[in-house]
């Protein structure tokens, strides 16, 4: 049954949420103050234009970041934790193994983002004043992004389950997501083949609510299923191997 294993990690990320609630108050605070000197940065690097800048597109980004960032860090730092830990070899004996119970980990984590996100979004929208229209199939939007994370996280989670401790490579990699992420918000045509970029592209769309082409949709979620595919593939190799050569659950 994959129903009270999903159960039990909720359950999980409810009581942690619950026990560390200044953590999360303080993550949430930051997040909006983060967003705000990011806005202020830029309008004072370009002052001449800095009247004009609209902060609709990067609130959006913006999102996108934090949604894709939740769902790389689910899995990425749940290895690296559980390794620290010493309890990465517990987790392995779940039922399903520890691919299983990192998806259903990574599923309700970014539930928990999807809700963060708008948490933080919609403050920010009303306070910039940002028109917000999401499209009743926006979740349509959310699934090639969240795929790509999904499976950018498994490939992450892969170097955490061989190097165990990997704290300042996922500390370079979360601050090159920022600029990159930022990058998009001028979307052009042949940015469609960057990664994460026509998934990014179509999570703007859909709440914003424009309508969104089909061959970017059916682009983005080739990209996802491709990124998912190849992330399951590092993190099954990367099992076996720890596993053959006996250091899972060595630090």
């Amino acid at each position: 049954m994959v129903l009270w294993p999903l159960w039990s990690e909720f359950l999980l990320s409810w009581a942690r949420t619950r026990r560390y609630w200044f953590n999360t108050l303080a993550n949430l605070g930051g997040s909006l103050l983060y967003f705000y000197a990011i806005l202020l940065g830029f309008s004072r690097l370009t002052p001449e234009e800095g009247r004009f800048l609209d902060p609709g597109p990067l609130l959006l980004v913006f999102t996108a970041f934090n949604l894709t960032l939740f769902t790389f860090q689910s899995i990425a730092y749940t290895v690296q934790g559980e390794a620290q830990l010493g309890t990465l070899e517990h987790m392995a004996l779940a039922r399903g193994g520890l691919l299983r119970q990192l998806l259903l980990r990574a599923l309700v984590q970014s539930l928990f983002g999807v809700l963060w996100s708008l948490l933080v979004l919609l403050p920010l929208a009303l306070a910039f004043g940002v028109a917000l229209g999401p499209l009743a199939r926006w979740p349509l939007g959310f699934l090639p992004l969240f795929l790509a994370a999904l499976g950018f996280g498994l490939l992450m989670g892969a170097t955490a389950l061989y190097f165990k401790q990997v704290d300042e490579f996922f500390t370079i990699v979360q601050f090159l997501f920022l600029p990159y992420f930022f990058y998009l918000v001028r979307f052009e045509p042949w940015m469609t083949h960057l990664p994460f970029a026509p998934g990014v592209h179509l999570l703007r769309l859909s709440l914003s609510g424009a309508e969104a082409p089909w061959d970017l949709l059916g682009l983005a979620l080739f990209q996802g299923v491709l990124l998912f595919a190849l992330g399951l593939w590092a993190m099954a190799y990367m099992y076996r191997l720890v596993r053959r050569r006996g250091i899972l659950g060595r630090f």
